[in-house]
């Protein structure tokens, strides 16, 4: 039998449903990758994000290949052209069945029940598979039959369901028959550079992510716990990109961390522990994208919050983007976002709340601006994380609760390495005044005073949202 494995947020071998029931059951395979560089535009996808994933679908080609299993990868119109492109590849390669591994936005929702009417109707067969959770989503659920919508009982709930089944992993597949496709005229993917971010960071290729979880495992977990939250010390494992995209399980990383910590997820290492914890995190955002689809209708979680008068400023909006809020802190991290595609996890609350609270500008965005610079963008857990920060979301900080950058800055980067790396212009000032120069400063130096007072910021925001309330 012949089958073709339709690749999307899952480019490699390594714990691959959909390849793995392909290689079990088909003698013949060959793979598929479908952009449309319009939906990925609309879904505001990042342009690094598009070359990481061009860089791996390289790597996953050559890969496949040792293997005889050819892949395809074609640039499309729209979401409407997949069902047509799939159906046609199928017919003309006397396709008798197509694997794939779901994912949980409602476009892709529906583009995959397109796929399936059309591939039923010419009588093809299908298969698809929950790759990105250990649970089906929704399927954990309250005592009351409903999805979580708070963490700490998710996770519990999770854990209490855990069984060592659900890290079966299968991890090679066998050399298969030659797999000569025809010419089905599909047009390649073109890619124009428009980021600046230094692509060494992020190596491409599935070997190149199991030897970052195999050094962070090794070098790292033990002090993340302690380490995490300090933005200038390279002590979280960065393999958000090779997660976002696909390149490494959830799976795979969870089995090798707790294979350290005697399979606890409570007890024994903490950092371990913490770690695993994230994962899981992952895991709830996508449940919550899942059960809840108007998240990914740019509608707040907590509807209760929709009427907030949010303020809208394009200056304010332009000096946050730019990192020329005044607030070295803040605009170091916009400064990390923009050169490495990614920003520290404690940096994202911090830039996300500063621009939700103390600017009272709409969450929606700051989420989309994020989406548009990130390399390791998964909407789900930027989602998430943007309505936690704003107060809209699941297990949001409640309204009051409003992050002072400066404070964090003196707290997490407290002799302001961090600052000085993406701020240079500042390394002359002591570990004091880099918190927040004084205006005597700032005429000695290029950088913009504050555009906002804190303290009355502050205020404005508790009074807007207890007026929603």
């Amino acid at each position: 039998m012949k089958g073709l494995v339709w690749l999307r947020s899952d480019l490699r071998i390594d714990d691959n449903p959909a390849l793995n029931i392909a290689n079990n059951e088909c003698s013949k395979i060959a793979c598929i990758y479908l952009l449309s560089e319009k939906e990925w535009k609309s879904h505001n996808n990042a342009n690094v994000k598009l070359d990481f994933v061009i860089r791996n679908l390289s790597d996953l080609k050559n890969d496949l290949q040792k293997h005889n299993i050819p892949l395809v990868t074609a640039s499309i119109k729209n979401f409407d052209e997949v069902s047509i492109e799939i159906e046609r590849f199928c017919e003309k390669n006397n396709i008798s069945k197509c694997y794939w591994n779901k994912e949980f936005g409602v476009d892709e929702r529906e583009r995959d029940k397109n796929v399936e009417l059309s591939l039923k109707k010419s009588k093809i067969e299908y298969q698809s598979f929950d790759e990105q959770v250990i649970f089906k989503p929704g399927s954990i659920l309250t005592g009351q039959g409903k999805p979580f919508s708070v963490f700490t009982p998710f996770k519990k709930k999770w854990i209490e369901n855990f069984s060592l089944d659900h890290l079966e992993l299968e991890s090679k597949i066998s050399i298969k028959k030659p797999f000569h496709l025809v010419d089905t005229e599909l047009k390649e993917i073109s890619f124009n550079q428009t980021h600046h971010v230094n692509m060494n960071l992020w190596p491409s290729g599935e070997s190149s992510a199991k030897n970052r979880l195999e050094n962070f495992l090794h070098n790292k977990v033990n002090n993340y716990s302690r380490d995490r939250n300090d933005p200038i010390l390279d002590a979280t494992s960065r393999l958000s990109p090779y997660l976002a995209s696909g390149v490494i399980s959830n799976r795979r990383c969870l089995l090798e961390a707790l294979k350290l910590n005697n399979f606890e997820f409570q007890t024994g290492n903490k950092g371990v522990c913490k770690w695993v914890d994230e994962i899981i995190w992952r895991e709830f955002y996508k449940n919550i994208m899942h059960s809840f689809p108007r998240v990914s209708m740019n509608q707040p979680f907590n509807m209760s919050t929709k009427s907030i008068q949010w303020r809208h400023n394009e200056e304010e909006i332009k000096a946050w983007k730019n990192g020329k809020t005044g607030f070295p802190l803040i605009d170091a991290a916009m400064l990390q976002l923009k050169y490495e595609g990614w920003m520290h996890n404690r940096l994202r609350m911090v830039v996300a709340m500063f621009f939700t609270k103390n600017l009272l500008h709409d969450w929606r965005i700051g989420e989309a601006f994020f989406m548009e610079n990130l390399i390791d963008g998964d909407f789900a857990s930027n989602n998430g994380g943007w309505q936690w920060s704003a107060s809209t979301g699941t297990d949001a900080a409640p309204y009051f609760r409003i992050f002072n950058p400066v404070t964090q800055s003196q707290n997490f980067d407290s002799e302001g390495r961090f600052i000085k790396k993406y701020l240079p212009q500042l390394a002359s000032l002591n570990d004091k005044e880099i918190h927040l120069p004084s205006p005597e400063h700032l005429y000695e130096i290029d950088y913009p005073s504050q555009i906002v007072d804190l303290k009355s910021s502050r205020l404005r925001a508790i009074e807007v949202f207890k007026a929603n309330k």
